[in-house]
């Protein structure tokens, strides 16, 4: 999973059940805006969001979906293994 979101921001940190939402994976500043890569298991479904600027967020661009406790949140599905 590639992340690339909100070019305008100071912090951003992207977290979910790849990393227990443990808020630990910091994006990296490029001329474009931030970005990093999340190692997803091939075929595996996961929620995530962004913490930008102190300030936790969902990107438009990808997916959404409900969790069990009402919570918005983005979802990625890893392609399965070729």
């Amino acid at each position: 999973m590639v992340c690339r979101p909100h070019s305008d921001a100071k912090d951003v940190v992207v977290t979910g059940e790849f990393d227990s939402w443990s808020q630990t994976i910091h994006l990296n500043r490029t001329s474009t805006g931030f970005e990093t890569t999340v190692k997803i298991p091939w075929g595996r479904k996961v929620a995530y969001k962004y913490i930008v600027d102190g300030r936790w967020t969902t990107t438009d661009s990808q997916p959404t979906e409900l969790d069990p406790m009402g919570n918005i949140n983005n979802v990625y599905t890893a392609p399965a293994r070729p």
